[in-house]
């Protein structure tokens, strides 16, 4: 299947949607609840995902979808499908700071070939298209609002790169910026570290531990597109589709 601009407008609106749905909880008290994994999920999470699924469905009923809140397993083996993060910073959603994402990636051949981040708070998309990533301003009739191109920043030095760092999980802070020779540093919650550094604001962003695959598709995409790129510790090209879905420690980077 080939993403083009019709096609990738028609999947940003259905994030822009679900934001809009995760909005209308948010601004009101809600309650979380702990999963089997340990971590948290909301109304919010399981409205979104519901969207995104249906819509996503409707474009082509043949293609699967791996959720964090729904199906993570193939039904039969496939070289494409989607994957789908609801509410990518549950944490930061229950701590309302407004740094929760809704992600939508095409897995293709092990890669990602197309990626959506809508940020619901401040109304700004990233997302990629005709081989190129962008950004714009959502207005409230959904038009794209200054929309432009985007593309990484290359910078040496200590005193030009830019760290980024996890709110929720950044440990040995100094010894980050000592190994990446850098003295700047930048705290963001879930996949907006990627959109940074795609838009040229940052440089590196160091995740070592596991995370899943639905937390990095979409911001793989884009920081793709922008020019950028995401490898494991031992330089190869982070791959899409392993078993559970769990990804190896990765280096995103401009």
């Amino acid at each position: 299947m080939k993403i083009d601009q019709k096609l990738s407008n028609f999947v940003n609106q259905i994030a822009v949607d679900a934001g809009k749905e995760i909005l209308k909880i948010y601004n009101k008290p809600f309650t979380s609840k702990m999963k089997k994994d340990k971590s948290r999920v909301t109304k919010a999470d399981l409205i979104a995902n519901d969207l995104i699924c249906k819509r996503l469905q409707s474009i082509n009923p043949k293609i699967q979808i791996i959720s964090e809140e729904g199906k993570k397993k193939f039904s039969k083996k496939t070289n494409i499908f989607w994957l789908v993060d609801p509410l990518d910073g549950t944490k930061e959603f229950i701590k309302k700071n407004g740094e929760f994402t809704v992600n939508i990636a095409l897995i293709k051949n092990c890669r990602p070939i197309y990626g959506v981040i809508y940020l619901p708070v401040k109304k700004e998309i990233y997302f990629t298209q005709n081989k190129s990533a962008y950004f714009s301003i959502i207005d409230h009739k959904n038009f794209y609002k200054s929309k432009k191109k985007i593309k990484v920043k290359k910078r040496t030095g200590i005193n030009n790169r830019v760290l980024l760092l996890s709110r929720s999980y950044s440990r040995n802070i100094e010894l980050s910026k000592k190994h990446f020779k850098t003295d700047k540093a930048i705290f963001s919650g879930s996949s907006i570290k990627f959109c940074l550094i795609a838009s040229g604001k940052g440089n590196i962003y160091p995740r070592l531990g596991t995370t899943m695959e639905w937390d990095t598709a979409a911001g793989h995409a884009i920081l793709n597109a922008a020019g950028g790129s995401v490898t494991t510790l031992d330089r190869k090209v982070l791959k899409y589709g392993k078993k559970e879905f769990k990804n190896p420690s990765f280096i995103a980077k401009s």
